[in-house]
């Protein structure tokens, strides 16, 4: 099935096109929030739109399917310059972290905006938006990748120095039923 497979491919694009511009001084690490499909994809483009990342943290409620994700691309993300590790709690994985990509609905309802750093960048890409807690401690809170939206919120970024920008790219999809 050609099209279900370019979907999750262009939304990570997108999503990662998007937080590039809005990440200030280059993104040097990410809080990664699930391990399934769509996070293969974000690590396979990561290291190409997203040259400065040197650290990825990775945080999944089950265990086994964040070991079996590192298993298979911690060597690939190595040998392109990108240190891939796995913690057992998602407080851990966010703080610090330059962007935050909760994969899943599953995981972003845990995402506290007083774990994240100052200047951090949160991207939802997501069946669900993020929690309204999170979405209302944004300094910055983009719902579409429209460009107009993405070029605004990047200036605002770089005048005033915003210390959280959710970019919730799920709240303006219909939610899924069942």
């Amino acid at each position: 099935m050609v099209h279900g497979d370019a979907l999750p491919h262009h939304t990570a694009r997108l999503g990662l096109t998007v937080a590039g511009a809005l990440v200030n001084r280059g993104v040097l690490t990410v809080g990664l929030l699930g391990a399934g499909a769509l996070a293969d994809e974000y690590l396979a483009l990561l290291p190409d739109l997203l040259p400065t990342v040197s650290q990825v943290a990775l945080f999944d409620p089950d265990d086994r399917a964040a070991d079996e994700l590192w298993d298979r691309l911690v060597e690939p993300l190595r040998r392109r310059g990108v240190q891939l590790c796995v913690d057992r709690h998602a407080r851990d994985v966010v703080r610090g972290a330059d962007l935050v990509l909760p994969i899943d609905a599953v995981h972003a309802a845990p995402l506290r905006a007083s774990w994240l750093a100052a200047g951090a960048v949160v991207l939802n890409v997501g069946e669900r938006r993020l929690p309204t807690r999170l979405r209302t401690a944004a300094d910055v809170l983009l719902t579409g990748a429209e460009p107009r939206a993405v070029l605004l919120a990047a200036m605002v970024r770089g005048l005033h120095g915003p210390r959280l920008i959710v970019v919730d790219l799920a709240a303006g999809r219909p939610r899924s039923t069942g």
